[in-house]
């Protein structure tokens, strides 16, 4: 029978961080969760059937729908996108994690491209947002 491999307070910190790593994108997921679903309820409530107002598309910058939501006083779609910008935010988190994760086991080949990763995200979603 071999032995159990020891821990150590390296690997430890490395699980601890694994660890982490996963319960926030779990709480980021429930959170995003929680308010798109409050913030869509809200809508439904307060206007019944949304689905007539999808009828037809008309794409709008994002900067737009928050400045049409603040205007209106529409409380609920603030809410609602508030939950869909964090949703969208949590796959930044992750790489950015990871990328730490990997710069702590020394692993600097790994750590260059999940921070490369990480531009290149930050680098889609700035240009795919219209201001």
């Amino acid at each position: 029978m071999t032995p159990a491999p020891q821990a150590t307070p390296e690997k430890d910190s490395l699980h601890d961080l694994e660890l982490t790593i996963s319960q926030i994108l779990r709480g980021g997921v429930l959170f995003a969760g929680i308010f798109l679903l409050a913030g869509w309820l809200w809508m439904w409530w307060r206007d019944g059937d949304n689905l007539q107002s999808f009828t037809v598309y008309e794409p709008r910058p994002l900067i737009e729908n928050i400045q049409w939501a603040l205007v209106m006083n529409d409380r609920a779609l603030l809410i609602a996108q508030f939950g869909l910008v964090v949703l969208v935010c949590l796959p930044l988190v992750r790489v950015l994690m990871t990328a730490i994760l990997f710069l702590k086991q020394k692993d600097k080949g790994l750590a260059i491209m999940a921070l490369a990763v990480f531009v290149a995200l930050v680098g889609s979603f700035l240009l795919g947002i219209e201001l």
